[in-house]
């Protein structure tokens, strides 16, 4: 018992003596160096950060859930953490790690290793509380993003959309609770935009891809902008062995010249097909 015990007073103690990275780098105690994860897409690890102690003492580097991450180019999201981390780094020692977050500007470019980020400070209260309810439910997912865009752009509930239904419904009642707003039906000449389960209305794009998993995994396949930004889910669950995957939407409200089709799954992208259309 006496152990159990000291080993919960130790973590506590760990716990307070960390300091925000943004304190840590301004005082020059931490060289910190982030860029956007190619390998990841921007609601699941979009950041990859590299610290480096140059203090002569160990430090807790602590960068929690709602802190923000500033794009060097405006051209770029901005991205809000999702899951908080607590690093320890000996003096001299470098650590690599990749962050979750989510973007904060659907118009923006997605995170990529071309731009650099810089730790800036805790977002308003909401969002806050939205990371920190993303991060307990481990909702690092397109429904998560969609939340953290309706409650950033003042959007209806029901943008809060995904084909994994429940945590969509369980993200609406959420937001609804802490912005005061009600949850309302899709308007129908909106649903094709906000259910995905709905058919194109006019001119349908679509195909398919097959796969072979060795192992049964759980897969998002969805279609993105040519900035990388999700626009619409069109598988979301388990694959196994031999797989077709199919994809379908509506040109005319999809009507860009270029999408890219991509298969998401542990948050990397393991698929990532370009589709190109002359207009």
């Amino acid at each position: 018992m006496r152990t159990i015990i000291f080993a919960a007073l130790l973590l506590v103690s760990v716990v307070l003596q960390a300091q925000m990275i943004s304190d840590l780098q301004k005082s020059g105690s931490i060289k910190c160096y982030t860029i956007g994860n190619d390998s990841s897409v921007h609601y699941a690890q979009p950041l990859a950060i590299r610290l480096v102690n140059a203090a002569r003492t160990k430090l807790e580097v602590k960068i929690p859930a709602g802190f923000v991450f500033v794009a060097t180019d405006s051209s770029y999201q901005n991205i809000v953490i999702t899951e908080s981390v607590v690093a320890t780094l000996q003096p001299g020692q470098t650590k690599q790690l990749n962050l979750r977050g989510m973007c904060m500007e659907r118009s923006d470019h997605a995170p990529s290793g071309t731009c650099h980020y810089n730790p800036d400070k805790m977002a308003p209260e909401k969002i806050v509380k939205l990371a920190q309810f993303i991060e307990k439910n481990k909702f690092w997912s397109p429904a998560g993003q969609q939340a953290m865009w309706t409650l950033i752009n003042d959007e209806p509930l029901y943008a809060v959309s995904s084909l994994d239904t429940s945590q969509a419904a369980i993200l609406q009642k959420y937001l609804s609770e802490i912005t005061g707003k009600k949850i309302e039906e899709i308007p129908e000449d909106q649903s094709y935009l906000y259910d995905y389960h709905v058919k194109p209305h006019k001119v349908t794009v679509g195909g398919e891809v097959e796969f072979d998993m060795k192992h049964k995994i759980m897969v998002v396949w969805a279609l993105y902008s040519e900035d990388g930004i999700l626009l619409r889910e069109m598988y979301n669950g388990p694959v196994e062995g031999h797989q077709i995957l199919t994809f379908e939407y509506d040109a005319e409200v999809y009507s860009d010249p270029v999408y890219y089709l991509k298969l998401v799954a542990d948050d990397k992208v393991l698929y990532n097909k370009r589709l190109s259309f002359d207009r």
